[in-house]
């Protein structure tokens, strides 16, 4: 599915977001439900005087179109690569509601358990943390706390990764012995 399908002019459109010249046609009112962002602007535009066109600026096109896809009632599904670019733009812009979604993309998608317990940690995902430090095996403690990774982690997170590292351990129960051979 392309933009231009999901962002065409329809009578449920009243508002035009232009990124990069291209023109999205989009509902004042969805967008406002999702985002505390939208809202202000469309309150202060009503307060001040009426605007056709709310130019964004600063944010790469497809992952911006992904993310106002992602509430506007057709999504367009990021590529793997592309869901922290979103998760930032979901931040900046405050469009919380599109954080689940997205972190189930993470758990299911192929990226490396260090890189999505990193994002995890980043954007406040528990299930994607802790999905991710479900992956950690004995051979990886290590290198976990040799790692920049280790650094940038919140205490909270680095807590629970050592926890786990711990109880590969100490624990001798058949899921983790499994856990251990992989």
């Amino acid at each position: 599915m392309s933009y231009e399908d999901v962002f065409a002019k329809s009578d449920t459109t009243d508002a035009i977001l232009v990124v990069d010249t291209k023109k999205l046609h989009v509902n004042k009112s969805v967008l406002s439900h999702h985002s505390p962002f939208f809202k202000s602007l469309f309150e202060w535009d009503f307060k001040k005087e009426s605007i056709d066109e709310y130019p964004i600026k600063n944010v790469e096109f497809d992952d911006f179109v992904t993310l106002l896809s992602l509430i506007h009632g057709r999504p367009i599904t990021p590529n793997g690569d592309r869901v922290g670019k979103i998760l930032d733009l979901a931040e900046r812009f405050s469009i919380s509601s599109v954080k689940p979604y997205l972190e189930l993309l993470l758990i299911s998608s192929d990226i490396r358990h260090w890189e999505k317990l990193q994002i995890g940690d980043k954007y406040q995902l528990e299930k994607l943390i802790n999905h991710a430090i479900d992956q950690f095996t004995k051979h990886d403690k290590h290198n976990f706390i040799k790692s920049k990774l280790y650094y940038s982690l919140s205490d909270g997170t680095k807590a629970q990764v050592l926890h786990h590292l711990l109880t590969l351990y100490t624990c001798k129960c058949p899921t983790t012995i499994r856990q251990a051979e992989l």
